[in-house]
Protein backbone atom coordinates (compact mmCIF):
# COMPACT_ATOMS: atom_id res chain seq x y z
CA UNK A 1 0.00 0.00 0.00
CA UNK A 2 1.28 3.45 -0.87
CA UNK A 3 0.97 6.27 1.63
CA UNK A 4 -1.37 8.06 -0.78
CA UNK A 5 -3.82 5.15 -0.65
CA UNK A 6 -5.09 5.59 2.89
CA UNK A 7 -8.32 6.35 4.72
CA UNK A 8 -10.38 9.45 4.01
CA UNK A 9 -10.00 11.84 6.93
CA UNK A 10 -13.80 12.15 7.10
CA UNK A 11 -14.13 8.63 8.52
CA UNK A 12 -11.57 9.24 11.28
CA UNK A 13 -12.73 10.72 14.58
CA UNK A 14 -9.40 10.46 16.39
CA UNK A 15 -6.08 8.93 15.48
CA UNK A 16 -2.80 8.35 17.25
CA UNK A 17 0.40 7.11 15.63
CA UNK A 18 3.46 5.97 17.56
CA UNK A 19 6.74 4.96 15.97
CA UNK A 20 9.43 3.53 18.23
CA UNK A 21 12.90 2.13 17.70
CA UNK A 22 14.71 0.18 20.39
CA UNK A 23 18.44 -0.36 20.33
CA UNK A 24 21.37 -1.51 22.42
CA UNK A 25 21.91 0.96 25.28
CA UNK A 26 23.84 4.10 24.35
CA UNK A 27 25.03 5.22 27.77
CA UNK A 28 26.62 8.40 26.38
CA UNK A 29 23.07 9.61 25.66
CA UNK A 30 22.83 10.55 29.34
CA UNK A 31 25.54 13.17 28.81
CA UNK A 32 23.77 14.54 25.74
CA UNK A 33 20.30 15.19 27.14
CA UNK A 34 20.69 18.95 26.95
CA UNK A 35 22.04 18.71 23.41
CA UNK A 36 19.02 16.64 22.39
CA UNK A 37 16.68 19.33 23.73
CA UNK A 38 18.62 22.12 22.01
CA UNK A 39 18.68 20.22 18.72
CA UNK A 40 14.92 19.54 18.70
CA UNK A 41 14.09 23.09 19.79
CA UNK A 42 16.24 24.65 17.09
CA UNK A 43 14.79 22.38 14.41
CA UNK A 44 11.36 24.06 14.57
CA UNK A 45 9.73 20.65 14.07
CA UNK A 46 7.69 20.96 17.26
CA UNK A 47 5.70 24.15 17.73
CA UNK A 48 5.89 25.93 21.12
CA UNK A 49 7.80 23.00 22.65
CA UNK A 50 7.80 22.12 26.33
CA UNK A 51 10.65 19.93 27.53
CA UNK A 52 11.53 17.87 30.59
CA UNK A 53 14.82 16.16 31.40
CA UNK A 54 14.72 13.16 33.73
CA UNK A 55 17.38 10.87 35.21
CA UNK A 56 17.52 8.69 32.11
CA UNK A 57 15.28 10.36 29.54
CA UNK A 58 14.34 13.48 27.63
CA UNK A 59 10.67 14.26 26.94
CA UNK A 60 9.32 16.99 24.68
CA UNK A 61 5.80 17.94 23.66
CA UNK A 62 4.14 20.85 21.91
CA UNK A 63 2.22 22.18 24.94
CA UNK A 64 2.97 22.56 28.64
CA UNK A 65 -0.42 21.08 29.49
CA UNK A 66 -0.16 17.42 28.51
CA UNK A 67 -3.91 17.16 27.85
CA UNK A 68 -3.63 19.85 25.19
CA UNK A 69 -0.50 18.44 23.53
CA UNK A 70 -0.62 16.76 20.13
CA UNK A 71 3.01 15.78 19.53
CA UNK A 72 5.37 13.94 21.87
CA UNK A 73 9.02 12.91 21.69
CA UNK A 74 10.68 10.64 24.25
CA UNK A 75 14.35 9.69 24.09
CA UNK A 76 15.93 7.15 26.42
CA UNK A 77 19.32 5.48 26.35
CA UNK A 78 17.83 2.47 24.54
CA UNK A 79 14.84 3.83 22.58
CA UNK A 80 13.34 6.70 20.63
CA UNK A 81 9.57 7.11 20.74
CA UNK A 82 7.73 9.70 18.63
CA UNK A 83 3.95 9.98 19.01
CA UNK A 84 1.41 12.27 17.40
CA UNK A 85 -2.32 12.92 17.63
CA UNK A 86 -2.01 15.57 14.93
CA UNK A 87 -2.11 13.66 11.67
CA UNK A 88 -2.69 16.32 9.02
CA UNK A 89 -1.75 13.66 6.49
CA UNK A 90 0.13 10.41 6.78
CA UNK A 91 2.81 11.78 4.47
CA UNK A 92 3.37 14.94 6.52
CA UNK A 93 3.45 12.94 9.75
CA UNK A 94 6.16 10.64 8.44
CA UNK A 95 8.11 13.56 7.01
CA UNK A 96 8.12 15.24 10.43
CA UNK A 97 9.02 11.94 12.12
CA UNK A 98 11.93 11.36 9.72
CA UNK A 99 13.36 14.82 10.33
CA UNK A 100 13.05 14.50 14.12
CA UNK A 101 14.58 11.03 14.03
CA UNK A 102 17.50 12.25 11.94
CA UNK A 103 18.13 15.16 14.32
CA UNK A 104 18.06 12.94 17.41
CA UNK A 105 20.18 10.13 16.00
CA UNK A 106 22.60 12.76 14.75
CA UNK A 107 23.25 13.56 18.40
CA UNK A 108 23.23 10.11 20.02
CA UNK A 109 23.63 7.62 17.15
CA UNK A 110 21.50 4.48 17.06
CA UNK A 111 23.74 1.59 18.04
CA UNK A 112 22.41 -1.85 17.10
CA UNK A 113 18.67 -1.56 16.40
CA UNK A 114 16.78 -4.35 18.18
CA UNK A 115 13.17 -3.53 17.33
CA UNK A 116 11.20 -1.20 15.06
CA UNK A 117 7.52 -0.82 15.82
CA UNK A 118 4.57 1.29 14.72
CA UNK A 119 1.24 1.49 16.51
CA UNK A 120 -1.82 3.08 14.93
CA UNK A 121 -5.01 3.47 16.91
CA UNK A 122 -8.14 5.52 16.61
CA UNK A 123 -11.89 5.91 16.61
CA UNK A 124 -13.73 5.69 13.31
CA UNK A 125 -17.21 6.50 12.01
CA UNK A 126 -19.33 3.70 10.57
CA UNK A 127 -22.51 3.42 8.51
CA UNK A 128 -24.64 3.38 11.66
CA UNK A 129 -24.50 6.01 14.36
CA UNK A 130 -26.36 3.79 16.84
CA UNK A 131 -24.15 2.01 19.38
CA UNK A 132 -26.73 -0.76 19.88
CA UNK A 133 -26.82 -1.41 16.14
CA UNK A 134 -23.04 -1.48 15.83
CA UNK A 135 -22.71 -3.84 18.82
CA UNK A 136 -25.45 -6.10 17.44
CA UNK A 137 -23.75 -6.25 14.05
CA UNK A 138 -20.41 -6.97 15.70
CA UNK A 139 -21.93 -9.89 17.60
CA UNK A 140 -23.31 -11.34 14.36
CA UNK A 141 -19.72 -11.84 13.22
CA UNK A 142 -19.22 -14.43 15.98
CA UNK A 143 -20.86 -17.86 16.34
CA UNK A 144 -23.89 -17.89 18.65
CA UNK A 145 -22.41 -20.75 20.65
CA UNK A 146 -19.72 -18.35 21.86
CA UNK A 147 -22.39 -16.05 23.32
CA UNK A 148 -24.21 -16.93 26.54
CA UNK A 149 -27.83 -15.85 26.18
CA UNK A 150 -28.26 -15.28 29.93
CA UNK A 151 -25.41 -12.74 29.84
CA UNK A 152 -26.36 -10.23 27.10
CA UNK A 153 -23.41 -8.26 25.78
CA UNK A 154 -22.93 -4.60 26.71
CA UNK A 155 -19.59 -4.28 24.95
CA UNK A 156 -17.07 -6.28 22.96
CA UNK A 157 -13.32 -6.25 22.34
CA UNK A 158 -11.74 -8.63 19.85
CA UNK A 159 -7.97 -9.15 20.11
CA UNK A 160 -5.86 -11.08 17.65
CA UNK A 161 -2.10 -11.57 17.61
CA UNK A 162 -0.02 -12.72 14.67
CA UNK A 163 3.66 -13.00 13.83
CA UNK A 164 5.01 -9.49 14.09
CA UNK A 165 1.91 -7.78 15.35
CA UNK A 166 -1.56 -7.60 16.80
CA UNK A 167 -4.85 -5.78 16.39
CA UNK A 168 -7.84 -5.02 18.58
CA UNK A 169 -11.27 -3.93 17.36
CA UNK A 170 -14.57 -3.18 19.04
CA UNK A 171 -17.67 -0.98 19.05
CA UNK A 172 -17.39 2.47 20.64
CA UNK A 173 -19.86 4.42 22.72
CA UNK A 174 -19.30 8.04 23.71
CA UNK A 175 -18.50 6.97 27.30
CA UNK A 176 -16.20 4.11 26.33
CA UNK A 177 -13.11 3.74 28.59
CA UNK A 178 -11.06 3.66 25.37
CA UNK A 179 -11.52 7.43 25.11
CA UNK A 180 -10.44 8.01 28.69
CA UNK A 181 -7.42 5.78 28.24
CA UNK A 182 -6.18 6.79 24.80
CA UNK A 183 -7.90 10.03 23.74
CA UNK A 184 -8.53 11.94 26.93
CA UNK A 185 -7.30 15.18 25.36
CA UNK A 186 -9.22 18.44 25.26
CA UNK A 187 -9.42 18.45 21.45
CA UNK A 188 -10.45 14.81 20.92
CA UNK A 189 -13.95 13.81 19.81
CA UNK A 190 -16.06 11.25 21.63
CA UNK A 191 -18.41 9.65 19.15
CA UNK A 192 -20.18 6.40 18.40
CA UNK A 193 -18.31 4.13 16.00
CA UNK A 194 -15.56 1.52 16.13
CA UNK A 195 -12.12 1.39 17.72
CA UNK A 196 -9.08 0.05 15.88
CA UNK A 197 -5.70 -0.53 17.49
CA UNK A 198 -2.88 -2.23 15.60
CA UNK A 199 0.78 -2.64 16.55
CA UNK A 200 3.29 -4.07 14.07
CA UNK A 201 7.00 -4.61 14.47
CA UNK A 202 10.18 -6.32 13.34
CA UNK A 203 13.14 -7.43 15.43
CA UNK A 204 16.74 -8.27 14.66
CA UNK A 205 16.36 -11.88 15.82
CA UNK A 206 17.01 -13.19 12.31
CA UNK A 207 18.87 -10.38 10.53
CA UNK A 208 20.05 -6.80 11.10
CA UNK A 209 17.37 -4.10 10.90
CA UNK A 210 19.61 -1.04 10.95
CA UNK A 211 18.34 0.41 7.65
CA UNK A 212 16.24 3.51 8.29
CA UNK A 213 14.04 2.58 5.31
CA UNK A 214 12.64 -0.30 7.38
CA UNK A 215 10.91 2.21 9.64
CA UNK A 216 8.80 3.40 6.72
CA UNK A 217 8.04 -0.22 5.80
CA UNK A 218 6.61 -0.90 9.26
CA UNK A 219 4.73 2.41 9.21
CA UNK A 220 3.16 1.51 5.87
CA UNK A 221 2.30 -1.98 7.14
CA UNK A 222 0.47 -0.62 10.18
CA UNK A 223 -1.51 1.79 8.01
CA UNK A 224 -2.39 -1.09 5.71
CA UNK A 225 -3.73 -3.17 8.62
CA UNK A 226 -5.71 -0.15 9.84
CA UNK A 227 -7.28 0.33 6.40
CA UNK A 228 -8.11 -3.35 5.95
CA UNK A 229 -9.79 -3.44 9.35
CA UNK A 230 -11.78 -0.28 8.69
CA UNK A 231 -12.91 -1.56 5.30
CA UNK A 232 -14.24 -4.66 7.06
CA UNK A 233 -15.99 -2.67 9.81
CA UNK A 234 -17.25 0.42 7.98
CA UNK A 235 -20.65 -1.08 7.12
CA UNK A 236 -21.52 -1.97 10.72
Amino acid sequence: MSLANNLDSKVIGNRKIIIETRFDPIVSMLDKRGQIVDTVLSSGLINTPHWEVGPSEVNLRDCENRDDARNFVSVRFNRINIMSLQIDSIESYFDRFSKLYEKITGVIGTGVVRRIGCRVMGSYYTKSSSYDTILSNFLKLFPERLQLSKFPANDLLFNLTYTGGMYQIGPLNTVDPFYEREFNNSFCKKHVGVAIDTDNYITNDEKPIDKVSLIKDIYTLSLSVEKDLYTMLSEL
